[in-house]
């Protein structure tokens, strides 16, 4: 667990001021439309100034110093902004009634946008104000506990992603993470965009409201809508926040006395038992944690200006993020520069936007498995010996001391078989550098008020470059404290060309990764008397894969990283090098939706989405269609309930839906082969050469889509006044033809481990949230909510053949997982203790 504490420094926000000549006092009062009542805590500011005061409790203000020719701007959270020109008048009244866009809250849906009462699949929300609120280092850690249903695990490497689960797991190959949509366009890493640039986030749980993406969308779907411009003059926002990163609560670990008491028992349970001596006579006592684990200090700074004018609007970013890993000398940077534009034409019927996000990150990784072996190693073995080697676990068999040395005819021998954590961590030098550029461009144009056309085409490109350089000649000495330098160069000279003797040895590997997308759709809109309907159909062409991946290894080049280049190579070593590629990943899409309501009372919604995928291009069929349907009651617009005051919006709904899942492995419709195998020799070439490496696997079987069904039930309500809100749903989700990794019954040299359907597996649980929001007399609002989600895994079939398959594994090769019938997905599998 760590502990996390961000201060927020800074937020400044500028903005270019004309001043009149002559200033004059303004005062009035501000009422509400709906009541007559006086309007309390309503901001009244000059505009492009900073000169502003409030309203007070019976709705009077009076603001000095305002420019004759000034404009005042009445705002109030829930209400709609006044602008009200001065023309030398001191007495200016106001009337600000309410909005109804924020109170009845817009949501993105997918290729289209609806109001959260006409609803009737299941979509969390974060606001801008959420996120504002709570300083965030990755978008998805703003979702952490507002959202029900949505599971968020956060993983301890910096600059890492969270994982996301979207109401349970349901696949075994196919990933656990959802779609992520951002400004209209598919990404695969989120880590690139600043959390000051988000607007809102929104979440298809349920397989109705997610469907219409079709295949890519088994694990949900998040919708992320990054700032656009606002017309006006340049306004520039500055945003700064530093961070410490800890360990809250540690292992509570044994320390020496401990461990020898327990070491000790478990040896009388040994034919030839070690005694360890009293900790008192051992030279060493180690906290491998207090060694190993250090404060990581984080920062994050951002500048932001946006302005323009009616017709044209921009929005440009530059964030820059610094974060420190627990373990020693591990960091991630990363800088990012956004720009939004936004162009209409022809009194708005024609508006074109433009997205690009350009992001450079470079990284120091170190490895996390030295924090299980800091929990696993004993505290009487040390980081280093006296000598300055590196620690080992060795013990002198003979006198029951943990230490290498010993008397003649002392034996030598092993107290565990665990690694030194620090050296792991010391000895890894490897660093990773990503250039991400993600781009788009949309065009709308609104044929007439009803009929809009759509169509966008976006594109994203990766290059990663990763660098690894091993210390040989330290790795060859850190296995033995006894081993000199002098051994090392005379094995050396002994083997002039054997690079197991090499000084260190460099690894190189660069890959570029593509994804293009384009888009068209059409959008119908109207409203016929109480009869309300939306319509959407288009259709959607994406490939990505990765380009070329190309991997060298070279020898003895100069320890410093800036010299991490093959030119620096020297000795009598043979560079090594492979490259390959990849056949990219296609998907053709046609896709509709049809939404109907009664006087906003029946609704109805209907999604069809047909998809092709060429990961099962093999397969005869590799189309899938996937349908949805979604129901909604809303009671509080019938008759019988107008006279229950104290509720304000009650709305029973019911979905159903399909999807498709096509994100399993690359090869999984490939004949595997066995490129390890040194006792299989095959006849290749002219020359007739014996090459190894060649056995083939098991064939590729007819694998098709994962395909999830799902239907649920839910209430949404609304009372006292808009106070209390919240909602309550159930969900049964059911993933059909799971893809599994398995082995043969009877295996042989010639067959390893392939792919195939095997499992079904169901996912029911229940969501509830709640939340209050309300204002003092002063103005000042506040909210307070909370949400509780439960859900149940269980594995419902599996073929015989596979049932009780077991996999993962633990130290020292213990088997940890076990897929069974009954069972959550890969549940744990051990002995109790």
């Amino acid at each position: 667990m760590k502990l996390k504490i961000i201060s927020l420094f800074v937020v400044l926000c500028g903005s270019l001021s004309l001043w009149a000549q002559g200033q004059i006092t303004v005062s009035g009062t501000v009422i509400e439309a709906s009541t007559g009542d006086p309007a309390i805590g309503v901001t009244v500011l000059e505009q492009g100034t900073n000169n502003g005061t409030v309203t007070d409790l019976d709705g009077n203000y009076t603001l000095p110093g305002v420019a004759s020719n000034a404009t005042l701007v009445f705002s109030y959270i829930g209400m709609n902004t006044v602008e009200e020109p001065v023309n030398g008048r001191t007495t200016i009244n106001v009337t600000l009634s309410e909005d109804v866009q924020a109170l009845e809250e817009v949501v993105v849906i997918g290729y289209g946008t609806a109001r959260r009462i006409d609803l009737t699949g299941s979509i969390g929300s974060v606001s801008e104000d959420i996120i504002a609120r709570q300083p965030a280092l990755n978008p998805l850690q703003s979702v952490q506990g507002k959202v029900s249903g949505v599971n968020i695990i956060n993983n301890d490497a910096p600059g890492s992603t969270p994982t996301v689960v979207i109401r349970g797991l349901g696949t075994a190959l196919g990933g656990r993470e959802p779609l992520y949509i951002v400004y209209g366009f598919p990404v695969t890493d989120i880590r690139n965009i600043s959390a000051s640039d988000i607007v809102s986030m929104d979440i298809l749980k349920d397989a109705a409201s997610a469907s219409i993406y079709g295949v890519r969308a088994a694990n949900g779907v998040v919708l992320i809508t990054t700032k656009k411009g606002q017309a006006g003059a340049p306004r520039v926002g500055v945003e700064s926040y530093v961070g410490v990163k800890n360990i809250l609560n540690r292992v509570q670990m044994a320390n020496p006395e401990q461990y020898i008491e327990y070491y000790n028992q478990n040896q009388e349970t040994l034919a030839n038992p070690i005694t360890l001596q009293p900790a008192s006579s051992q030279p060493y006592r180690t906290d491998w944690y207090d060694e190993l684990i250090s404060a990581g200090l984080v920062t994050n700074n951002l500048v932001s200006v946006t302005g323009g004018s009616e017709a044209v609007r921009y929005y440009v970013s530059y964030n820059y993020y610094d974060e420190d890993g627990l373990l020693n000398d591990q960091n991630y940077r990363r800088s990012t520069i956004r720009n939004n534009n936004e162009y209409s034409f022809f009194d708005n019927r024609l508006r074109l936007n433009q997205t690009l996000n350009v992001s450079y990150s470079s990284e120091v990784k170190k490895p996390y498995g030295a924090f299980n072996e800091a929990y696993r190693q004993s505290p009487l073995v040390p980081v280093r010996y006296n000598n300055d080697r590196w620690g080992r676990p060795f013990v002198n068999t003979t006198t029951g001391i943990v230490n290498f040395e010993g008397a003649p005819g002392d034996v030598i021998g092993s107290l565990n078989s665990i690694g030194n954590p620090v050296h792991n961590v010391a000895r890894t030098n490897e660093t990773e550098s990503v250039l991400t550029l993600q781009g788009g461009f949309e065009a709308e144009f609104q044929i007439t008020d009803f009929l809009k056309v759509n169509s966008r085409v976006g594109g994203t490109k990766y290059q990663r470059k990763n660098r690894q350089f091993v210390d040989i000649r330290d790795n060859w000495l850190s296995t033995d404290p006894v081993r000199t330098l002098q051994e090392f160069e005379q094995l050396k000279e002994a083997n002039p060309t054997t690079t197991t003797y090499a000084i260190n040895s460099l690894r190189l590997n660069d890959s570029e990764t593509f994804r293009w997308t384009w888009e068209g759709f059409a959008t119908f809109n109207k409203s016929f008397d109480r009869h309300n309907l939306e319509a959407v159909a288009g259709l959607s062409r994406e490939k990505y894969g990765v380009g070329v991946t190309s991997t060298l290894t070279g020898y003895e080049v100069p320890r410093s990283s800036q010299y991490w280049n093959l030119s620096m190579v020297s000795g009598d070593y043979e560079t090594e090098v492979a490259q390959f590629g990849y056949t990219p990943t296609a998907i053709a899409s046609y896709f509709g939706r049809f939404q109907y309501n009664y006087d906003h009372k029946y609704y109805l919604s209907a999604v069809l989405r047909r998809d092709g995928a060429s990961t099962f291009k093999q397969n005869e069929d590799y189309w899938g269609t996937f349908p949805s349907i979604g129901l909604g009651w809303t009671l509080t617009q019938e008759e019988f309930m107008r006279d229950v005051d104290f509720l304000d919006h009650l709305k029973l709904k019911g979905t159903w839906g399909m999807l498709g899942n096509h994100n399993v492995p690359l090869n999984i419709s490939q004949v595997i082969t066995d490129p390890g195998s040194a006792t299989m020799n095959y006849v290749f070439g002219a020359d007739q050469n014996l090459v190894y490496g060649a056995t083939f696997g098991t064939p590729a079987m007819d694998l098709s889509w994962e395909v999830t069904r799902e239907w649920g039930v839910g209430i949404d309500y609304t009372l006292l006044d808009q106070r209390l809100s919240g909602s309550l749903d159930y969900y049964n989700k059911t993933n059909t033809n799971a893809i599994l990794l398995v082995n043969p019954v009877l295996n042989s040299t010639f067959e390893r481990e392939f792919y195939d359907h095997g499992a079904k597996v169901v996912n029911q649980g229940i969501e509830f949230s709640i939340g209050w929001s309300d204002r003092f007399a002063n103005g000042l609002s506040y909210e307070i909510g909370a949400n509780y989600s439960y859900n149940k895994n269980q594995v419902l079939e599996v073929e015989d053949t596979y049932n009780g398959a077991i996999g993962g594994s633990l130290a020292d090769g213990q088997i940890s997982k076990r897929l069974q019938e009954g069972q959550p997905l890969y549940a744990w599998w051990m002995l109790e203790a």
